[in-house]
């Protein structure tokens, strides 16, 4: 087999491959391991370019290292956990890496996989993964690899315009799409607004939020994506109501988040990648087992959110503790909002834990949450905010006070008007009002302003409208007659589906209701009266099975990649990173190439010891061969004389006898120069 051609396409490849290397190390932190992957190339690329490794020389392609690296890389790529808004780094990195090192393994075989279209397709790759996340100037570094394997791939003979032409194309492709990405920023606008709005309403559940404007369900119940799942929970028995928030002051059709904080909760302790953060003196904070057993008597319930939610981790009434990812601490305000601390508003999944032993109240009617878990006081009593009315609407709530025929008292002087005031206020919505999304006399609220037309007064006087108008009316009315209330938003009534193991809200489920304090404790009362239509159409067979398997789908991939197994995982990964950044690794990698080296050249003084030794070996041999020979022609009458050669010698004794002997010379001057 004739050697490797070398010539500067030779050379172009080597650099190609030598700068995917450093370009992929340098994207991803690992500089040390890109710088060692270039030295192997460029160390190859000598040996193949030389006569000291012909093409034949070459070692076969190797299947059981290229495989054998899939397995752990593969586990580690599964085990990779994901980044909040993002793709975790190692995601793009581990493959890179393996695809480099099959260029590696190929660029030093032949044969069965060592073929230069595999190296050049690996080698792109690994380029290509290490253009993610490129710092600023190490994207030259990529065109540079790209234009390296174009010219190392190329046919031999191809005129310098070809390679221009291609180039200029490049270019070409280039600046109409960047040119395209300018005229979209100039032009956006024209048709942007819309699409702005189609996307915000797609990406956001609205009516979540530090302030909850009447009417921001709307688009919730409206648009085109009321039947969007918006919430797994993977509980087979699910409350009735996941709440957001508790919101305190209202003003001009805004409710407002209290402006005291009550506490915040610090994580108790890590389950797997979720900081858990639990309620002072609950059952969750007893002892060290990990909470979700038996000896607790609470349950976890993993809830995911496919939605952006403005930060808002949504949860029953009763929940003792919460575990999100990616926070150190979440806020806890006295309405009972948890909300976590990132400001994109985006929180894909979280847990919540409740007590076993928990009844939920009445939809209709006074209710609460029956539990065994020991609250704090400070999260359970009311607010002076919780009977806040406001002087711009004192008139507007005796009007409805009288009316309804409500009973003045105190909720804690002890007289027992409270039960009786909330079953009017149902009565009077039941008989008097009817569930509508269209509010007549609302727009002209919005475009004039007048205190007499503020939106809550249109709602009493056109007795019409939706949930949050209920909710907004009735708390006022019920603080006015002195029975502490809160404005509550989050998804009530979830759609079950018997033998499915989680419950599903969809953006239509969301609602808002009424949290009153009575008889010593906060109880849900929901104000608002029955739909005798849907809203919206309802999912079809089809779509309700799918969306069987995509909860089922999303379950699995939630337990490959953040399941309770990943406890081991975690601790082996942090060990191995902490292992890494030790300076160990590369004192035994310097210690390998070592040894490495040991092996060879031992092997190498092995092997011309041995032919040291075979050669001595011969000489031995001939020299008795050649005695014995010497001794017989002497018995015959012919001596060597001193000085003469051993061919002298047989070109005078050539033809006598013993023949033997003579044949012994003779063999002797013929391979006297091989030994």
């Amino acid at each position: 087999m004739k050697k490797e051609i070398v010539d500067i396409r030779y050379v172009a490849k080597c650099l190609f491959l030598m700068t995917a290397s450093f370009n992929l190390g340098h994207t991803f932190e690992a500089t040390w391991l890109g710088l060692l992957f270039a030295i192997y190339f460029a160390v190859t690329g000598f040996l193949n370019a030389t006569s000291r490794k012909e093409f034949s020389k070459r070692p076969k392609y190797n299947k059981i290292p290229a495989y054998g690296a899939i397995v752990p890389l593969a586990l580690y790529w599964v085990v990779t956990p994901g980044v909040e808004n993002g793709v975790n780094p190692m995601m793009i990195f581990l493959p890179g890496l393996y695809l480099l090192f099959l260029a590696a393994l190929q660029e030093r075989s032949r044969g069965n996989g060592g073929f230069e279209a595999f190296v050049a397709f690996d080698g792109v790759a690994a380029l290509l993964f290490g253009m993610f996340m490129v710092p600023k100037g190490w994207a030259v570094a990529g065109i540079v690899g790209l234009l390296l394997c174009l010219f190392a791939y190329s046919r031999r003979g191809t005129a310098w315009y070809k390679y221009l032409l291609f180039v200029l194309l490049v270019v070409a492709l280039g600046g109409i799409a960047f040119g395209g990405w300018r005229y979209w920023r100039a032009h956006r606008y024209e048709k942007g607004a819309r699409w702005a709005e189609d996307y915000y309403q797609r990406e956001r559940v609205m009516g979540f939020d530090q302030v909850a404007a009447l009417g921001s369900f709307g688009s919730n119940y409206n648009g085109k994506y009321n039947s969007q799942v918006v919430l797994r929970v993977w509980d087979s028995l699910p409350s009735n109501y996941l709440k957001a928030a508790s919101y305190e002051k209202y003003v001009a059709g805004i409710w407002k988040l209290p402006t005291e904080q009550v506490k915040t909760l610090t994580p108790a302790y890590y389950q797997v990648d979720y900081a858990v953060m639990e309620v002072m003196d609950s059952v969750t904070s007893m002892g060290e087992t990990p909470a979700g057993s038996a000896n607790h008597g609470v349950r976890q319930v993993w809830v995911q959110s496919s939605v952006k939610n403005f930060g808002f981790v949504f949860a029953p009434y009763g929940a003792v503790g919460y575990a999100a990812k990616d926070v150190d601490s979440l806020q806890y305000f006295a309405g009972g909002m948890v909300r976590g601390l990132d400001q994109n508003g985006k929180r894909s999944d979280w847990y919540y834990f409740v007590c076993d032993a928990q009844e939920n109240g009445d939809a209709q009617g006074v209710g609460g949450s029956q539990r065994n878990c020991v609250i704090p006081d400070s999260l359970l009593a009311y607010s002076e905010g919780d009977l806040h009315v406001g002087a711009r609407y004192e008139a507007l709530m005796d009007s409805v006070v009288a009316e309804m025929g409500l009973v003045r008292g105190d909720s804690i002087s002890g007289e027992n008007s409270d039960a009786e005031n909330l079953q009017r206020v149902l009565a009077y919505f039941k008989n008097h009002f009817t569930y509508s999304l269209q509010i007549p006399g609302l727009e002209r609220w919005r475009s004039g302003g007048n205190v007499t037309r503020d939106p809550l007064s249109v709602f009493w006087h056109a007795k019409q409208g939706f949930c949050e108008y209920y909710a907004t009316l009735a708390a006022l009315a019920l603080r006015r007659v002195g029975i502490p209330a809160r404005y509550a938003t989050g998804f009530a009534h979830p759609e079950v589906v018997e033998g499915r193991p989680y419950a599903v809200f969809r953006r239509k489920h969301a609602h808002s209701w009424v949290e009153v304090f009575v008889d010593g404790h906060w109880a849900i009362f929901d104000p608002t009266p029955p739909m005798f239509s849907p809203l919206g159409t309802e999912p079809s067979w089809f779509s309700v099975k799918w969306e069987g398997i995509r909860g089922r789908a999303a379950r699995i991939m939630h337990f490959l990649k953040e399941g309770e197994w990943r406890r081991s995982v975690d601790s082996w990964q942090n060990y191995t990173q902490s292992f890494i950044d030790s300076g160990i690794p590369y004192l035994l990698l310097v210690l390998l190439s070592a040894f490495l080296v040991a092996i060879k050249t031992r092997g190498a003084l092995r092997a011309r010891q041995k032919r040291i030794v075979s050669t001595s070996a011969k000489a031995i041999l001939w020299a008795k061969k050649l005695d014995a020979a010497e001794k017989e022609l002497a018995r015959a009458g012919f001596h060597r004389e001193p000085g003469e050669t051993v061919g002298d010698f047989l070109r005078r004794v050539e033809g006598h006898e013993p023949a033997d002997a003579v044949e012994i010379l003779r063999e002797y001057e013929r391979n006297r120069w091989c030994s």
